[in-house]
């Protein structure tokens, strides 16, 4: 009886483990925001107004995608993939898997205003490339409020110019200048800005690093 008793629990333990195991497989998974060998490198995040918005950070190099509001007068964002964050009334914002395996948060307001999906922070560590999200031109390179020697580029997208795309927190020095012609996924625009050492980044939250990002989001012009 003893000798059975110890094969259920030796058993026991062995499905535990492998429980445990593909449970912790498949959080590190979703950890990675875009499957990499799914997704070139203007693997389209979310759409606005008829705009494509694709990410400015190549797949390989992104930590966290967290949409939140920044602003009564930004374009809500519609977002491709699995909201991780969902839940009844949430889950109707995601529009599913997609071949690039986007996985994204919706994170709290923390006292902003505006449309939830406003802004989208995308994650990645001090001085990674930051690239066009839109094929358009470069209207303006205006100081970051936020990070002293960082830029906010203003871009106007072929796709809809009543629009206006802004990607804050990179240093664009030597980079695309004003009036330049940017492609999506092609063009460089900068770097991404320390950001987290001036404040404590809400992605962070949600990834296993510092939370350094970019935000991109739309507006109309004018």
């Amino acid at each position: 009886m003893l000798a059975i008793s110890l094969l259920v629990l030796a058993a026991l333990a062995l499905v535990f483990a492998v429980f445990v195991q593909t449970q912790a497989s498949d959080a590190a998974e979703r950890a990675v925001p875009i499957d990499p060998n799914n997704a070139g490198p203007d693997v389209v995040l979310a759409e606005a107004a008829g705009v494509a918005v694709s990410s400015p950070i190549r797949p390989a190099n992104l930590t966290g995608l967290g949409y939140h509001p920044a602003g009564e007068s930004l374009v809500k964002m519609a977002p491709r993939g699995e909201n991780l964050s969902a839940n009844a009334f949430l889950g109707l914002l995601s529009t599913g898997e997609t071949p690039e395996d986007i996985h994204y948060y919706l994170m709290e307001a923390a006292g902003r205003g505006g449309p939830e999906t406003g802004a989208l922070d995308v994650g990645a560590g001090t001085g990674t490339t930051v690239y066009a999200p839109v094929t358009g031109t470069v209207t303006s390179i205006r100081p970051d409020p936020v990070v002293h020697d960082a830029n906010v580029i203003e871009i106007k997208p072929d796709a809809n110019p009543d629009l206006r795309v802004n990607v804050s927190l990179v240093r664009s020095e030597g980079s695309a200048g004003v009036n330049d012609r940017v492609t999506a996924g092609m063009t460089e625009l900068g770097t991404v800005a320390d950001s987290a050492a001036v404040l404590d980044p809400q992605l962070s939250s949600y990834t296993n690093d510092a939370g350094n990002h970019v935000t991109v989001s739309v507006s109309k012009a004018g």
